[in-house]
């Protein structure tokens, strides 16, 4: 996939091209590293309109999406992971992460008894 500079960084929203040419866009949740390598967490960008969900679906949770973030700073792009047994490790370490830096950022937003 091809990540695409647009003007919605402020909101933290990333478009990317898909092998087809559809755009796609994903919130941005995190870029990570994972034993000496760099990915990022993608999530699908909430449209505001109302979707069917199927019962199973209801019990899915939310969808990510986790690339692999190679080459320099200036010609980055994102792979897909194909190794299933790598995906699960990477998918377990940004579980870890995020949930330290949603506790983080909670408690940093609690007002203190001093």
């Amino acid at each position: 996939m091809k990540e695409e500079t647009n003007d919605y960084e402020d909101d933290n929203l990333v478009e990317l091209i898909d092998d087809e040419g559809n755009t796609l866009r994903f919130e941005h949740l995190m870029t990570f590293e994972y034993r000496g390598e760099w990915y990022v967490a993608l999530a699908p960008e909430e449209t505001g309109e109302p979707e069917e969900v199927s019962e199973d679906e209801e019990d899915e949770g939310e969808e990510i999406a986790i690339y692999h973030l190679v080459g320099g700073e200036d010609d980055e792009q994102l792979e897909v992971i194909e190794d299933d047994d790598l995906l699960d490790e990477v998918f377990a370490e940004f579980c870890n992460q995020y949930e330290d830096s949603e506790d983080a950022d909670e408690a940093m937003s609690l007002d203190s008894d001093e």
